[in-house]
């Protein structure tokens, strides 16, 4: 029992997980091993009772002859039942009527999973488990849900990076040559190359597999979920600022579609005002979810309700930076990302950006009609990195004060 627990402890480390994510799912799977010693270590009655003469006058009935632990077994069967019984309601549950209706190739290797699944009910923000019997028979990866629950869709973004989610692409026909293709042509700004166009049909910033050209059809997918995530509280802060860095942008999508619909519908709850912050490293990861963003922007009846902050990090050589300020000077859109919001060059100054907010918020500026006397609660949710959700949450704990309430909550990835 001690030599199962020191593997699987060892292997749930964050970076073997994100290493070698089958090395974690695999030996997590020995706690049923774990827990059949956990039931049967006492039979046979090698643990007894301790035969010291003061200890047995303290204690009379510490009889020597009596198997410590040998009817533990009733306290502990009673967790046993429910894990055993969650686990195959799961089963039962990931088993439902699920088909791939759909399969979108994103710049930067990100691929798009459009799954129809009638019985799956879930909220904005949340995460489920995926599967994908072609590619493993027993591997269950978790991905958070992209879409918004009033979409006819169920909607995962994977980004190509470890075995599974490579063997994955190979199996739906997003190749490393399509790829790499796609991301060329979002760097350059033009149409992808008609030879490596073949098997798809384009739609704009991404290309949609067509099963129809190719030699398999879509794979037989499994999902099970939806399991919570932290964001899900978004509309019981009265200031929401959401936080992504990269491919950690994908909770918000479905978040920010979620704001739109309930919008639409006057049903926003304490939520009065968005700040939406994505960091990203190169221009094709702008491709991810730019017309989303495009549609968010545009469909906003409130220009103040919602403000998009969009930060690229990547050092650019002198040809790039002038065919920017070339193409911006004048322009209503940014070259880069569309959007009317401008794209700024650098990392954020957090402690700046919450001081200016709580500043705002303190003079009314921020929150027009709103008393100064009650206190405001602005809730940050953020998904990306360790490092730099230490730094935010940092900065907004720090930017307190009696009538502003800054809370901090993350998400792995």
């Amino acid at each position: 029992m001690l030599f199962l627990m020191v593997i699987m402890y060892s292997t749930a480390h964050h970076k073997v997980r994100q290493q070698c994510f089958e090395a974690f799912w695999y030996t997590h799977h020995l706690a049923f091993f774990f827990m059949i010693g956990l039931y049967t270590h006492a039979v046979g009655c090698f643990v007894r009772g301790a035969a010291l003469p003061s200890f047995t006058n303290t204690f009379p009935f510490y009889n020597p002859n009596v198997c410590l632990g040998y009817f533990s077994w009733r306290g502990t069967i009673w967790p046993g039942i429910v894990y055993f019984g969650e686990r195959v309601y799961r089963e039962i549950r990931a088993r439902r009527s699920t088909r791939l209706s759909k399969v979108l190739v994103h710049p930067s290797g990100a691929m798009e999973f459009r799954i129809i699944k009638p019985s799956f009910k879930y909220t904005a923000g949340q995460w489920l488990f995926l599967q994908v019997p072609d590619v493993s028979q027993l591997q269950w990866h978790p991905f958070t849900i992209t879409s918004a629950p009033e979409d006819p869709y169920v909607s995962i973004h994977i980004r190509q990076v470890g075995d599974w989610t490579k063997a994955l692409g190979e199996r739906v026909g997003a190749t490393p040559t399509v790829v790499a293709s796609l991301t060329q042509a979002a760097m350059k700004g033009s149409e992808k190359d008609e030879k490596s166009d073949s098997n798809f049909t384009g739609r704009g910033d991404f290309v949609e597999i067509d099963p129809a050209a190719t030699t398999r059809p879509l794979p037989v997918v499994r999902i099970d979920g939806p399991y919570g995530a932290p964001a899900e509280d978004v509309f019981k802060s009265e200031v929401a600022v959401l936080v992504g860095a990269g491919i950690g942008v994908t909770p918000f999508a479905s978040i920010l579609k979620h704001i739109w619909y309930r919008q639409k519908r006057g049903r926003l709850g304490a939520l009065r005002r968005v700040e939406f912050f994505w960091i990203c490293r190169d221009v094709p990861s702008f491709g991810w979810f730019q017309s989303l963003l495009q549609e968010v922007e545009a469909a906003q009846m409130d220009p103040n309700f919602l403000r998009i902050n969009i930060y690229l990090t990547q050092k650019l050589d002198q040809t790039t930076m002038w065919n920017i300020v070339v193409n911006d000077a004048g322009a209503e859109y940014d070259p880069l990302t569309l959007l009317r919001t401008r794209t700024m060059y650098g990392r954020p100054d957090w402690k700046m950006i919450y001081g200016n907010i709580r500043s705002a918020i303190e003079s009314g500026a921020y929150l027009p009609g709103a008393s100064s006397q009650l206190k405001t609660r602005v809730g940050t949710y953020f998904c990306g990195p360790p490092g730099l959700a230490r730094t935010i949450r940092e900065a907004s704990l720090a930017a307190n004060s009696a009538t502003v309430q800054f809370t901090f909550a993350k998400e792995h990835f």
